[in-house]
């Protein structure tokens, strides 16, 4: 099971690539929409120093003539009409209602479904060790929050083995506009199946057949006008 999680991770990982960090949608023009797919194309690149690094893509941020503008009104209708609006907090839909009116092209849909995949990631990535992972999708002070725990687990010779069930309700909590800086809110109740074993393969938390549920409050922010960034997950907190 570990080899299959180790081919199965990098996969998945392209993938919440493709469905995180383009959240802002197209602007209808079929020759942008193919510039587009192809920046968010991974591949690998010589940096300056010679050394490999991964380009990744990131959300489509290029700024557009007003006759290709979107119709923030017809995008804001788009967007509440989908149940993961209807159910979002009103601090939520209030703050949304600003965000696409400033930015139209910010795809909520996207967004709500790259969340999906993000928090999946970022769980079973954390429970990996996977700090590639955790690099892509954390800003630093993130990071390094969870890679101390992930340093104290390797000293003590203790590994965990978890799996993704599913849902059981994902909703947005809040949304602001600070400047250029979106911060998305989302409450994500989920179950999953985890479980903690020592240097000798003994358990010593968890379960190999219990479903735990979890209860996450996480916070995603990104720079609506910088295009070489993308969304990253900037706080964390236990939901009730």
């Amino acid at each position: 099971m570990g080899s299959l999680l180790n081919i199965l991770v990098p996969i998945l990982a392209v993938f919440l690539v493709y469905k995180l960090f383009t959240t802002l949608g197209k602007n209808g023009e079929d020759s942008q929409d193919m510039n587009a797919q192809n920046d968010r194309k991974n591949h690998v690149e010589n940096d300056d120093d010679g050394s490999n690094v991964i380009k990744l893509p990131t959300a489509a941020k290029n700024q557009t003539s007003n006759a290709a503008r979107p119709d923030p009104v017809e995008i804001l209708a788009n967007a509440m009409d989908t149940e993961s609006f209807a159910s979002a907090d009103d601090k939520a839909k209030a703050g949304l209602k600003t965000i696409i009116m400033a930015h139209p092209k910010f795809d909520y849909r996207e967004f709500m479904n790259g969340a999906e995949v993000a928090y999946e990631m970022i769980t079973l990535g954390f429970a990996q060790n996977d700090r590639d992972i955790l690099k892509r999708l954390l800003t630093p002070t993130v990071y390094e929050s969870f890679n101390s725990v992930i340093t104290a687990r390797e000293a003590a010779g203790h590994r965990v083995h978890s799996r993704f069930v599913g849902y059981e309700r994902v909703q947005m909590k809040d949304a602001v506009l600070d400047l250029n800086i979106v911060r998305l809110t989302v409450h994500f109740v989920g179950k999953l199946v985890s479980t903690t074993y020592d240097a000798n393969d003994h358990i010593i938390d968890g379960n190999e057949k219990h479903i735990y549920n979890t209860s996450d409050i996480w916070t995603f922010e990104s720079d609506m006008t910088n295009e070489k960034t993308s969304w990253q997950l900037a706080a964390t907190a236990k939901g009730e």
